[in-house]
């Protein structure tokens, strides 16, 4: 049954009956969580399929998203079926400005790396198209912009705003806006093999000169951490890593926005009641000198992020060291793979990584609204372009 509670703090939304589309899929939205054992199933069968953007969309991870949206943004999850079977899952969050509705997928942007509608194989295409035409449909009356940030270049969302225009279903305008990288690391070649050895020498025999370098300095101890308290004290120690890190510099450390550190207190025992979290400690002695902080499911690892004693370090490398640890507990672990997360640190190229991309685009109905946000945006874009380039050439 549809979840029909209305906070009548929050800005008005779509309906959340169930709704029909073609295909014999039905919609629900429900702006909780609270998931049927059959639902809370499925769900999981469709995080392990597409892990590396499923464990953005898991229940823990969401939790603190949904406690917490955006500032007049409804967070709301959109439920996709072929009779009560759970075919596509996708966490959207909708504000209404006075000439427009904004849809975007929760969490891109801003908290979640990645961010997508999963679906059950075979069922990308028509889980994708059915979603446009609940927004097209729910949102007819002044129109819509959908916001796609940090959405995967594989995800069965552009393909659906193509057909949308090929079909003429739905007018549609889409511009793009930005391209991500996110490196990750193979670590089993097609053989099944581990692909350590596979390493450049030079990465490797560095990294065992700093290893023996850290190990004179004291008694290393490594803990893959599972006490909530430890994780919490844990990860209290790499805010502050991250802070000394970047204090004075004219980027601040994610951890020093207030917003960003309630949204990981909130969601790491969560991750850890999950088994999802894997935050690993670094000690010499009883000091802590360095935290990794990733998030796992099945044989998939992410690396969110990692912090380190500079001051005690010295020219030690313990941030490499810090994640060869961290691939080497993930391959013991069985993983395949283990996944950067967006963003090209050059850190990150010591080892030989693969690439695969996010795109940030906005999708524009026909109406007014929509196109006349569209036209000043791209005005103003285009006016910040040419101020650069001016300044550029007069600098030069």
């Amino acid at each position: 049954m549809s979840n029909l509670a209305v906070d009548l703090r929050r800005p008005a939304v779509a309906p959340t009956r169930e709704t029909g589309f073609e295909g014999g899929l039905t919609i629900e939205v429900k702006h909780d969580l609270d998931l049927s054992p059959g639902d809370e199933e499925m769900l999981a069968s469709l995080i392990a399929e597409r892990p590396r953007v499923g464990v953005f969309v898991s229940k823990a991870w969401l939790e603190p998203l949904f406690a917490e949206p955006p500032h007049g943004v409804v967070a709301s999850l959109v439920l996709i079926r072929e009779g009560a079977i759970l075919r596509g899952v996708a966490p959207v969050g909708t504000r209404h400005t006075r000439m427009r509705a904004c849809v975007q997928m929760l969490g891109g942007g801003y908290g979640s790396d990645r961010v997508d509608l999963l679906t059950a194989r075979g069922f990308e295409a028509a889980c994708s198209d059915a979603l446009l035409a609940w927004a097209a449909e729910s949102f007819a009356r002044k129109g819509f912009v959908i916001e796609l940030r940090d959405v995967p270049d594989d995800s069965p969302i552009w393909g659906a705003v193509q057909r949308a225009g090929f079909e003429r279903t739905h007018r549609l305008a889409l511009q793009p806006r930005e391209i991500h990288t996110l490196p990750y690391l193979p670590l089993t070649g097609p053989d099944g093999d581990a692909t350590r050895d596979a390493w450049p020498l030079a990465r490797r025999t560095s990294l065992e000169k700093h290893r023996r370098m850290l190990e004179r300095r004291g008694r290393l101890r490594i803990d893959v951490l599972q006490d909530c308290s430890e994780v919490a004290t844990a990860f209290e120690a790499l805010a502050g890593f991250l802070h000394a890190r970047w204090n004075g510099h004219t980027e601040r450390s994610a951890l020093d926005n207030p917003r960003v550190l309630r949204f990981h207190r909130r969601v790491l025992p969560l991750l850890l009641s999950e088994g999802r979290l894997r935050m690993i400690r670094l000690s010499s002695d009883i000091r802590t000198i360095a935290v990794f902080y990733g998030i796992a499911t099945g044989n998939w690892w992410g690396y969110f992020l990692a912090g380190y004693d500079r001051a005690w370090a010295g020219r030690i490398h313990l941030g490499q060291i810090t994640l060869a640890t961290a691939m080497e507990m993930a391959t013991r672990e069985g993983a395949v793979e283990f996944d950067f997360l967006k963003g090209a640190e050059r850190i990150k190229y010591l080892w030989p990584v693969r690439e695969r991309t996010t795109i940030d685009a906005d999708v524009y109905s026909h109406h007014p609204g929509p196109q006349l946000h569209r036209a000043v945006r791209s005005t103003r874009d285009a006016t910040a372009a040419l101020v650069k380039s001016a300044r550029s050439i007069l600098s030069a």
